[in-house]
């Protein structure tokens, strides 16, 4: 576990390497890059069994949406920003849900016989977090 002093610290380091701080000319939310709350719950639900901590973290994220949110629209229609979400996962924990989501894209395949469209949801899924991951990567190299 990381002591919060460091993870405050490293908060702050994160945010101005990827040009975050709201308010910035780098990216903010202001920029469009959102991520669909509907496949943070996914997350949360297919991470609950092999990583408990990390399906928490992302059950944070999604209380925290939904005070700020509209209760007016559905979980399948509201967004968060990739700043917010960044800044509350953090890099290690985007890497560690591409991670497990990539696993089990991976044990599904080896499953006989997969069935394709039921493949669709878990590619979107990981295709929404690999979007974030390339942002995060992309905007580090910018600044």
């Amino acid at each position: 576990m990381i002591p919060k002093r460091q993870m405050a610290r490293e908060l702050v380091v994160m945010a101005h390497l990827y040009g975050c701080e709201p308010g910035s000319n780098g990216f903010t939310p202001a920029s469009q890059q959102m991520f669909s709350c509907q496949n943070l719950l996914l997350t949360q639900d297919l991470l609950r069994d092999t990583e408990p901590a990390l399906a928490q973290q992302v059950c944070k994220l999604l209380q925290q949406t939904n005070q700020h949110g509209s209760y007016h629209q559905s979980i399948d229609r509201r967004q968060i920003g990739f700043y917010p979400l960044i800044n509350e996962l953090g890099a290690q924990s985007i890497t560690r849900i591409i991670a497990n989501l990539t696993a089990m894209g991976t044990l599904w395949l080896e499953q006989s016989p997969p069935q394709r469209h039921s493949a669709r949801p878990l590619k979107q899924l990981l295709d929404e977090w690999i979007a974030l991951g390339d942002w995060l990567v992309h905007t580090a190299a910018v600044h």
